[in-house]
């Protein structure tokens, strides 16, 4: 790297120290204005129309105003846009003398003017009320209707910030293993207690329907009235988000980078590079780096603070009269894979694997002999030495689904798709740190056996095939519970013996003051099913054997053979460290601390430890089904990986999804539409239009039972609806009525689901019906081999102007993950061969901006091109094109019975 000029060199070091601690939260008429406390002259603006953009000036002391710690990023859902402002946290200690900080509360803030408003005084009051003292009796507080339900955001954080979130096993934490509705079953809140209402909600005024929202109408005065169950939605998301962030372990430091070990950041120190943190944190491990995108473009980078979702654990031990030490234990959580225990395994198509966790055992001593003061640990500590482990799931694909206490994990993908996506993997990690020793605990047999064989499996492929340098790897595999078995846990040091050449081989960092003596090379990754409980019990074995040689080379040890017992509290001092860091990362994938925690604390396995890991057991299990799939979606929607509406989405499938689903569905329907093209269209035949759509595949219904996909093809001479079948690959049927015998099209609202808001917007629930007269050139068979269509003639059901009797079918259009293609001439084609047909020198191409568009665009464009198909071909009937909706709002919910009713109440009772 070139060297900077001194004046450059000042200008970050100043762009360093502005980085904005605190700020004054104000509200005015155009949005939120974020008054830094050190500098009151540099204000950042969140405006209500979405701008954001810095000002300076005087300092202005006649607002309102509310202390915020940072901004953790701005999101939008389907009623508000939010700010989320750090309210609360607490000082964790400091490493290397810079105060680290754990996130305790969240506000969201809707970027609102009249929502606003409320949220901003329930959170002034909150903080006037802890500012006074008077804890014993908290403000009440409502839940917001319709307009107003970000302002909630003050009214969720004092009971998720208050609680406890170290024990998830006892008192009225143990609550959380339940979904939120279902908790209030058993606990009311303290809100129900203050308001006399069972959630302590203001009830709407809303007229309900039996779906549990209210119609959707434009009112006189022009505002759209939203409906209810949107707003009940709305109020889930925000309240998991503000879980997410206030109770699940996010740490941020305004002067050290927490996203970097020590060796990697005086790295950047030696080559002369030293920027604020927005520049130089590690995006990998940056949590909230996709929300604080606002910030980051717009003007805000001295507010935008990167928070990282793990554990910081800082202990400190006296070891002799001279020598202090202190150990902190700080654990990285990567987001590209980010997510629950079974909702998330094993690697994506990018090489990233769940649950990947980078944890780095940090010891700093001052040594009174050296410093010649009173040991001060903390502030300028004469040596610090830093080493790194991994943990993540085997990298390759495979899956487990959370069905009861001990399902059988399954591999999927190819040999070759695994090979080349572990490759992906280890290349990174390997071009990032290093040598990579990879420790495998899952069990040689039993269930675990699958698995455990297809990762040697992968890894040797990988090595054979030279995807991977073979000196860069190390495959150890190592039976955690056939070696421990009878509670032998003592047996981990056989395990920390085998690889005592590799740890000393790969040593650590080690800095005398500001200058490095020596680097780790190479890195543990290890890992167990979960990368959770006998992971740490690992790490921890691992990272004690390193510390005992870190004190040895220090010379500050007082009697090496004893290892760390020889100093008074500085085991049990390290084993507390490393089991509070197992909790916070078990709590974070598989939502209750870890387990083996007794033997990772105290050294020794016992009964007691054995309950809590029952318990532990069924606590996951019902984590695992009532509340999983939903933390799931809200993570990936925090990530960037999916939009609010798939959020919303899984409230009603009860299910996540993975993050390139959609994509994956893209490509299969791109290749349902061309396979559907090449089977059907008569030679001769030009596409103008074809695009993916549900269908009845049945004539004079409407009703769609299945939401199996089907695709439309408008040529020049006809219509085709064609069956496909996406495991075959092939189409199964279709139907092709001719333009000469299409007499009538009709589009509009086709509603086939109640359940949702977004199910109920005739925008996006859009479709045609196709009604026609039974001809000579109408077909109705399946391509090849004599198959019988189902689509056989029944009674017309419907009658043209002139009496002529009409068979229809209905086709709904996808509201997602469309594909639109058409044929267009192929220059390459028709110039490689002049003498091809008009029709063979055509390509299939997508036409990606109608993709983009909404369903009832994407229908009027399909109605428009059948229209001037039809004036080619001479038809000048006025009564071809109906625009009337095909199922309406209120046909859809008057259809439903009363199972479907019933159902759908205790649905959106338990889960909305």
């Amino acid at each position: 790297m070139a060297a900077e000029s001194p004046s450059s060199m000042a200008d970050k070091s100043a762009c360093v120290a502005a980085q904005v601690r605190q700020s004054r939260l104000s509200l005015c008429s155009t949005g939120y204005r974020l008054q830094s406390v050190d500098s009151p002259t540099r204000t950042l603006v969140l405006g209500f129309d979405g701008q954001v953009f810095t000002e300076t000036g005087s300092e202005v002391e006649d607002q309102q105003t509310v202390i915020v710690h940072a901004v953790a990023g701005i999101f939008k859902l389907e009623q508000h846009s939010y700010v989320l402002a750090v309210t609360d946290s607490h000082c964790q200690g400091t490493i290397s003398g810079k105060d680290i900080y754990e996130v305790s509360g969240v506000c969201a803030l809707p970027l609102d003017y009249d929502s606003g408003k409320t949220a901003f005084q329930e959170l002034l009051q909150e903080q006037i009320t802890r500012a006074s003292g008077d804890k014993s009796t908290p403000a009440p507080r409502k839940s917001y209707s319709t307009g107003d339900v970000a302002g909630l955001a003050a009214a969720q954080l004092a009971d998720s910030s208050s609680a406890d979130t170290n024990d998830y096993s006892t008192g009225e934490a143990g609550f959380r293993w339940l979904s939120p509705q279902i908790s209030r079953m058993f606990r009311p809140s303290r809100e129900s207690l203050a308001s006399g209402t069972e959630d302590g909600a203001t009830r709407p005024s809303t007229p309900q329907t039996e779906h549990g929202g209210s119609d959707v109408v434009e009112t006189n005065s022009g505002v759209r009235k939203t409906s209810t169950s949107l707003e009940r939605m709305e109020r889930r998301v925000v309240e998991e988000i503000a879980r997410v962030f206030s109770t699940s372990g996010m740490f941020y430091a305004f002067d050290y980078d927490l996203t970097q070990s020590l060796q990697v950041k005086d790295r950047q120190v030696v080559d002369g590079v030293s920027e604020p943190l927005a520049c130089t944190a590690d995006r990998d491990y940056w949590f909230n780096w996709h929300i604080q995108q606002p910030l980051l473009t717009g003007g805000g980078l001295a507010w935008a603070l990167p928070l990282v979702q793990g554990s910081v654990q800082i202990g400190r031990c006296q070891i002799s009269k001279d020598d202090a030490v202190q150990i902190s234990v700080v654990s990285r959580r990567n987001w590209r894979r980010i997510g629950m225990r079974y909702e998330r395994r094993g690697a994506d198509t990018n090489g990233n694997v769940a649950n990947f966790v980078e944890t780095e055992q940090i010891l700093e001593l001052e040594s009174k002999q050296e410093s010649g003061q009173h040991a001060d640990v903390g502030a300028h500590p004469t040596h610090i030495a830093s080493f790194v482990q991994t943990r993540g799931s085997m990298p390759f694909f495979w899956t487990q689904t959370g069905a009861g206490l001990h399902p059988a994990a399954v591999v999927a993908g190819t040999d070759d798709s695994n090979a080349t996506t572990c490759a992906q993997h280890l290349q990174h990690e390997i071009s990032r740190v290093g040598r990579q020793v990879l420790v495998n605990l899952v069990e040689h047999g039993g269930r675990e056996a699958a698995v455990g064989t297809a990762y040697a499996g992968v890894v040797g492929r990988c090595v054979a095939s030279e995807m991977i340098d073979a000196r860069m790897v190390r495959y150890v595999p190592w039976d955690f519970h056939h070696e421990t078995r009878g509670m032998r846990y003592e047996n981990v040091q056989q395990l920390v013996e085998q690889l005592r050449g590799e740890i000393s081989g790969m040593g650590y960092y080690w800095r005398a003051g500001n200058a490095p003596l020596t680097t780790q090379h190479g890195i543990f990754r290890v890992n167990c099913m979960d990368c959770l409980d006998r992971t740490n019990v690992v790490q921890s074995a691992i990272a004690r054997a390193v510390f005992n040689e870190q004190l040895v080379r220090l010379g500050v040890h007082a009697a090496p053979e004893l290892g760390l017992a020889a100093h008074a509290g500085l085991e049990p001092t390290l084993n507390r460290l490393w089991a509070n860091n197992g909790d916070y990362i078990s709590r974070q994938y598989a939502g209750t601390s870890a387990m083996k925690g007794d033997f990772t604390r105290t050294g020794r396995r016992n009964f007691g430890g054995m309950v809590n890991d029952a318990t532990y057991s069924l606590a996951r299990l019902w984590i695992n089904t009532f509340r999983d799939y939903f933390s799931q979606a809200v993570l990936d929607f925090l990530v960037g990986n999916h939009a609010a509406s798939a959020v919303f989405r899984t409230l009603i499938d009860l299910r996540s999804r993975e993050p390139d689903q959609v994509r994956q569905m893209v490509s299969a329907r791109e290749t349902a539409v061309r396979t559907s093209v090449a089977i059907v269209v008569r030679d001769g035949e030009r596409v103008q239009l074809a695009c993916v759509v549900q269908s009845p595949m049945a004539l004079d219904s409407l009703k769609i039972a299945a939401a199996a996909d089907s695709v439309l093809i408008l040529t020049d001479a006809a219509v085709y609806v064609c069956s496909y079948c996406d495991r075959q690959q092939k189409v199964s049927e279709f139907l092709r009525i001719g333009l000469s015998v299409l007499t009538r099209v009709q589009y509009g609202a086709y509603i086939t689901d109640t359940r949702t808001p977004q199910c109920l917007d005739p925008s996006r629930n859009h479709g045609v019906v196709l009604s026609f007269a039974l001809a000579a050139d109408h077909h109705s068979s399946s391509p090849g081999n004599g198959f019988e269509s189902s689509l056989a003639a029944a009674q017309p059901s419907v009658t043209s102007a002139d009496g002529e009797k009409l068979h229809f079918i209905s086709c709904k259009v996808a509201s997602e993950a469309q594909v639109v293609m058409q044929h267009t001439p192929d220059d390459a084609k028709s110039a490689a061969h002049p003498t091809l047909q008009d029709a063979e020198q055509l390509a299939l191409v997508r036409l990606t901006r109608l993709e983009n568009q909404a369903p009832d665009l994407l229908t009027e464009c399909l109605c428009s091109a059948m229209l001037s198909l039809k004036l080619a071909h001479g038809d000048t009937s006025s009564q071809f094109i109906t625009d009337a909706p095909i199922i309406s709002v209120a046909a859809a919910k008057q259809s439903k019975t009363l199972v479907e009713k019933m159902t759908t109440r205790l649905h959106n009772a338990l889960w909305i």
